[in-house]
């Protein structure tokens, strides 16, 4: 299991308010959101607000797919909607 903290998850359900720390209810991206290690793809199993910290801040609970290659610098890419995290970002695999 990996955890991924990004941001920019767009709208959330429920609405997130800037500044403010995340609490229960935790909102969730209303886009799908997807992972790819290596390019297969990752089982996402928690996509939302990170609990304690700022409004904004998206936690992805991922588990490293068993069809990834074990690599220092296997390509690990996040789509959120029709938006795909930048290219070059890597994580080490075994």
């Amino acid at each position: 299991i990996v955890v991924l903290f990004a941001s920019g998850e767009g709208k959330t359900t429920p609405d997130g308010v800037d500044g403010k720390l995340t609490a229960a209810p935790l909102p969730s991206p209303q886009a799908p959101v997807a992972v790819t290690i290596g390019g297969v793809d990752a089982e996402i199993i928690y996509a939302g607000g990170a609990p304690g910290l700022t409004a904004g801040l998206l936690q992805i609970n991922i588990r490293v797919p068993l069809g990834s290659v074990p690599s220092a610098t296997a390509p690990i890419a996040l789509k959120i909607g029709n938006t795909t995290s930048p290219i070059g970002v890597t994580i080490a695999t075994r």
